[in-house]
């Protein structure tokens, strides 16, 4: 009796003395995404919430309000400025063009830093960094380079999500290669195997990139020490080289496998569930009573279909007024004349979730990696329409894997656009095909989303992992890639050479004076 007490006396003491697992492991975490662009904060903030739900307290700061209530979640709303409505008709007018494109960047790349300003100067995120209990990470997104000064108030590393494949400016953080030779460009267009000749386009695209890489370097850097003064903060190259890690919604099954240092950690689909949430009411009875099937049509987040010039959208109208299916589409506001029976506006809509039910049939959309990686994962062909930045060759290799037909925006007439929703409907091998790669982009040891949150903790746990991160990265161009040793070789073989020739030169001389004197 006496030793019984005395052991439930010691198991007592043992839940006393020692947390509970799921509390010895809960960290703060902050996440602040400045992006314009929608579609990248919907993949970091997928992350946040899972971190929140596995007991970690999270607080996440966007542009965008966020309905669903999440425990250990806190959601601060800093609203972006009415400028991004007026720079998406600037899209549509230039779309497919891309020296216009080109001529947009220097713009774009400014007033990337109005959010940053804006977020970073408000009383929610000054109040953030004065909390006395500190945060043990800090995650942002791409295009938030000036927000790393935090990171060195709060004394906590860093983690960037890339919601797109890798580029060369994120590539840069942490010195993975980008071997040119096999890597297409994002803004070609071009697929592997290159011929010749398309490698030699991807040459110029890559010194375009680097161009592009210290614009966007300059406009951050400027933000970064307006925000954050050079006396009291470190330089701006410093913190931009103090990542831990980079998570990238990208997978190799999606496009070319490509090499990896161990901070960058590939994380395709991560904003996919892996139970679908239940659909709105309306939505859900509209997709039910589809005795044709549904076709989905959005163009993202970033391009308001409001804007597409009226000549297209009569176009579309015409195509989806003599279809059978019913379409859902994407449309920013109330208002179309002369709307089909047969079409359905939403000015925000779960895309997830739609296109796991089985009765969508087709996905019309605009190539953005996430919406191409939830089709593949549901088993959904698409036809494309791409418009700028990572899409055309987003949707080239989709094309090139057999279950996407890709239409150019200037190209959208009744005639091409009926033509590629009926080739996609009605030809079986678009849904053979992504049915087929959709159980490869399933197959993996472990979720995109265990995968991540496994990273995130692990940097967290060793304290911002610096062991992970891959020498190359400290280096200068010239002294990752040898050229200065090279260059030394080739001078030094230059002098050994010369010295062998003036020695013999000189020794045939003295032979020949030699000789002239006997």
């Amino acid at each position: 009796m006496v030793i019984r007490e005395l052991v439930v006396t010691l198991v007592t003491l043992c839940f006393l003395v020692i947390p509970p697992a799921h509390q010895a492991s809960a960290y703060r975490i902050l996440g602040i995404n400045t992006s314009p662009s929608r579609s990248n904060v919907i993949v970091q903030d997928a992350l946040m919430k899972e971190l929140a739900r596995r007991g970690h307290h999270v607080t996440m700061v966007s542009p965008y309000q966020e309905p669903e209530q999440v425990p250990n979640y806190r959601k601060i709303t800093i609203p972006f400025d009415p400028w991004v409505l007026d720079f998406t008709k600037t899209i549509f007018k230039n779309a497919n063009s891309g020296w216009a494109m080109i001529q947009l960047l220097p713009k774009l790349l400014q007033q990337n830093t109005v959010p940053i300003y804006k977020t970073l100067r408000s009383q929610e995120v000054q109040s953030i960094i004065e909390e006395p209990e500190g945060y043990d990470l800090l995650i942002t997104g791409i295009m938030n380079d000036a927000v790393f000064g935090i990171s060195h108030i709060l004394k906590c590393p860093v983690i960037i999500v890339c919601s797109n494949a890798p580029m060369v400016v994120v590539n840069s953080m942490v010195g993975n290669p980008t071997p040119i030779s096999t890597i297409p460009n994002m803004m070609l267009g071009l697929t592997n195997p290159m011929s010749f000749g398309q490698r030699v386009v991807n040459l110029v695209g890559f010194f375009f990139e680097e161009a592009f890489i210290i614009m966007w370097k300059y406009y951050q850097r400027k933000a970064y020490e307006e925000l954050f003064p050079p006396d009291q903060f470190p330089a701006y190259d410093e913190l931009r080289s103090n990542v831990s890690l980079v998570f990238v919604n990208h997978h190799f099954t999606k496009g070319s496998p490509r090499p990896y240092v161990p901070t960058m950690v590939e994380v395709g689909g991560l904003q996919i569930k892996d139970k679908p949430s239940p659909l709105p009411g309306d939505i859900r009875q509209w997709i039910d009573g589809a005795e044709e099937g549904v076709i989905l049509f959005s163009l993202g987040t970033n391009l308001l279909s409001s804007s597409i010039p009226p000549e297209f959208v009569s176009a579309i109208l015409e195509t989806f007024r003599n279809i059978k299916q019913r379409v859902i589409w994407k449309w920013d506001t109330q208002d179309m004349p002369n709307k089909p029976a047969n079409v359905m506006l939403v000015d925000w809509l779960p895309q997830d979730d739609i296109l796991a039910h089985p009765n969508v049939r087709l996905f019309i959309m605009h190539g953005g990696l996430g919406g191409i990686a939830e089709a593949l994962f549901h088993g959904v062909p698409i036809v494309g329409i791409p418009m700028f930045g990572d899409q055309p060759v987003n949707l080239a290799q989709v094309e090139k894997e057999g279950w996407a037909y890709v239409l150019q925006y200037t190209e959208l007439t009744v005639e091409t656009f009926s033509k590629a929703i009926n080739e996609v409907l009605h030809d079986p091998r678009y849904r053979e095909n992504v049915k087929r790669l959709s159980q490869l982009f399933r197959d993996r040891p472990e979720s995109a989303m265990d995968t991540a949150i496994y990273w995130t903790e692990y940097v967290i746990r060793h304290k911002g992992a610096r062991h992970l991160r891959y020498p190359g990265a400290d280096m200068s161009f010239m002294q990752r890639h040898s050229l200065d040793v090279m260059g030394f070789v080739a001078f030094m073989t230059f002098v050994i050479f010369k010295a062998i020739s003036l020695s013999c030169r000189w020794c045939c001389r003295r032979s020949v004076a030699k000789l002239k004197t006997q």
